[in-house]
């Protein structure tokens, strides 16, 4: 069950990055003023367009990887707690099954009334784990908002004082069918991305250096 949690998590971890970033390109994308057209097979020229590869910077940002520690280390936690309490129901209904193969119960009311309280017990128990369900789904949903703002916001600071291109795209999503290296700045977004995030603030973003 726990493996099963991981995987899940590990999921929908990726698939909500990139469904974000998606439509964080998307919008932008549509706001952004048109590129100037470049006169084909003019090589002296730059293409004022990059990408990112989504996958190499979900692995080598820290706060990412921060993020998703922390995701895994809340998920496990919920994990053990409920596995706890699903073996002490376990043993618990193997012992009523004990008592009831050898007419241990005084009377078919105790025996009754041990049956009631067990059954109630398993209903709170699927009530728990839909719960903590919703509550790990809630948190992963949150994070990994909050997780892509801060990308978005440090890869739009990170044009305005290093890049000047006029589209960033992702790699991922069908964005990008085919591309050259020259036009990769993964390597320098996560150097950037990096080089902002203090683990001991809640905030990763640092007070950007003043232009000048």
């Amino acid at each position: 069950m726990k493996n099963s949690t991981n995987t899940i998590i590990t999921v929908i971890l990726a698939v909500a990055v990139v469904a974000l970033f998606v439509l964080h390109f998307t919008d932008q994308r549509s706001k952004s003023p048109k590129v100037t057209p470049i006169q084909a097979g003019d090589s002296a020229v730059v293409m004022p367009i990059a990408y990112v590869t989504l996958d190499s910077l979900m692995s080598q940002y820290n706060y990412a990887k921060d993020v998703n520690d922390k995701l895994m280390a809340s998920a496990e936690t919920k994990q053990a707690n409920l596995n706890a309490q699903g073996r002490q129901l376990e043993k618990e209904m193997q012992d009523f099954q004990y008592k009831m193969n050898n007419n241990a119960f005084f009377s078919q009311e105790r025996a009754e009334r041990e049956y009631q309280r067990l059954g109630k017990k398993q209903q709170d128990f699927q009530q728990l784990q839909q719960k903590l369900s919703g509550e790990l789904m809630e948190e992963q949903a949150k994070t990994m908002k909050a997780l892509s703002d801060t990308i978005w916001s440090q890869i739009r600071t990170y044009n305005e004082l290093h890049g000047h291109y006029q589209v960033i795209l992702s790699n991922q999503g069908g964005s990008i069918i085919y591309s050259v290296p020259m036009y990769d700045i993964t390597e320098e977004v996560v150097k950037y991305l990096n080089d902002k995030y203090d683990p001991s603030k809640s905030n990763p973003e640092k007070k950007e250096e003043t232009k000048k």
